[in-house]
């Protein structure tokens, strides 16, 4: 396998995560935690995968529910598994929608708006068992029981070797 030049043009996962649940709470579904995790997941991956770039230093761990960003799950543990409120996401309008939009800048959001169309009606359960089934998350928990916790990381070769293959 050729060596592959990752751009590092990383922006803040929270502006990201912001973005996403926005997107939910605007079309009146709000978003669990744990479905977040994966669709925030898609997203680097895709980020990853089509523009050679990496959305945030932080990796995704490979835990027994699949692809786990701590940062992310440490800030919204809280909620369990009831929907994220909207008001963490501080958008109150259209301007501040446009403000986040420019910080994330426009290839971020089509990936996020693509990730959003692709994945976004699948329930949580549905994500999980996608993961479980793909290589990166079967790699970084190779040799660990099913509910064995694991922090884990699930690596940009992997990701990069897998989802080049999968027709988009």
């Amino acid at each position: 396998m050729p060596r592959i030049i990752i751009k590092r043009n990383h922006k803040n996962s929270i502006d990201v995560v912001r973005y996403i649940i926005y997107k939910y709470n605007f079309d009146g579904e709000p978003i669990t935690n744990l479905k977040l995790q994966k669709i925030l997941y898609y997203v680097y991956v895709w980020q990853l995968v089509k523009n050679h770039k990496i959305c945030f230093n932080e990796k995704f761990q490979a835990w027994p529910i699949g692809p786990v960003l701590y940062s992310v799950y440490k800030e919204l543990r809280k909620f369990g598994s009831s929907p994220v409120p909207s008001t963490i996401t501080k958008i109150k309008n259209e301007k501040d929608v446009d403000n986040l939009k420019k910080v994330l800048g426009n290839e971020l959001v089509d990936i996020i708006d693509w990730i959003y169309e692709k994945y976004g009606q699948l329930t949580a359960f549905q994500l999980v068992m996608i993961t479980h089934n793909e290589s990166p998350w079967l790699n970084a928990r190779r040799g660990l029981n099913p509910t064995e916790t694991s922090t884990d990381i699930i690596s940009d070769e992997d990701i990069i070797q897998y989802y080049s293959k999968i027709d988009e």
